[in-house]
């Protein structure tokens, strides 16, 4: 990944994800805590995906350019709210470059986007109905799964947007 400080972000935020998995096996699933817990590390999995995406983007544009450019990519993508999930990312993607559009849907393409997909729309969904009040049971391990797929998205969009390719 060559946006080394997402790279470091992500490379966290798994770290924290496994040492809750690890906790977790250690006061086990009957412990008063342990819905508490399942429900940090899908907020936390999610979050850092939605942080990692957007910094992805914002640091690309922000290289070289204006002030006035700078301010408005912090107001509209570093600074905003949005779900993490495979549709926002690809129409963010649409709104600086067709061709970095048509690229990821490719890379995405040739992995297995289908999975990759629905990892993201678990997290989103699970983040979702907890923030609204719901009770989502995401367990630990496919936090992590999920997570572990997000994480690819990442590195398919850093790659995207960090090298200059042709599009046939």
């Amino acid at each position: 990944m060559t946006n080394t400080a997402v790279r470091k972000l992500l490379d966290d935020c798994l770290a924290e994800l496994e040492s809750i998995s690890a906790l977790l096996i250690g006061i086990g699933d009957g412990a008063k805590p342990t819905p508490y817990i399942k429900k940090y590390a899908v907020i936390r999995a999610s979050g850092s995906i939605e942080t990692a995406f957007k910094q992805i983007i914002a640091d690309k544009i922000d290289q070289d350019s204006h002030i006035q450019v700078k301010n408005f990519i912090k107001r509209k993508i570093r600074d905003s709210s949005c779900n993490p999930n495979l549709g926002m990312i690809e129409n963010m993607l649409s709104e600086f470059d067709d061709r970095w559009r048509a690229k990821f849907d490719e890379l995405m393409a040739l992995d297995d986007k289908p999975r990759l997909r629905g990892a993201l729309t678990s997290l989103v969904k699970a983040r979702n109905d907890f923030a609204h009040g719901g009770n989502p049971d995401m367990g630990i391990e496919d936090t992590i799964i999920f997570f572990k797929d997000g994480f690819r998205v990442l590195e398919i969009l850093d790659s995207v947007v960090h090298h200059d390719f042709e599009v046939d």
